[in-house]
């Protein structure tokens, strides 16, 4: 298994270990929560903020390629 922490296993127990003295083991879930939903958070802003960047891009493309059918159609009209 990947450790995204890079963090060895020892040191991973003697985390929790120190977590679990400091806030005991019935707030620990209470934190883990709160972590989860912070995470779940930060995540969909992200997806958003992608998304909004996305649709921004396609919307340019789209105006610059009217843009251009635009010109191409007036400088036929004005040729005839």
């Amino acid at each position: 298994m990947i450790n995204p922490l890079f963090i060895s296993f020892e040191e991973s127990f003697f985390i929790i270990l120190i977590a679990i003295i400091i806030f005991g083991p019935k707030k620990i879930p209470e934190i883990a929560r709160g972590m989860g939903e912070g995470i779940r958070y930060l995540k969909n802003a992200k997806n958003k903020i992608q998304n909004e960047i996305i649709r921004g891009n396609i919307v340019e493309k789209k105006r610059s390629i009217l843009n251009k059918e635009n010109k191409i159609h007036s400088s036929s009209i004005k040729r005839h």
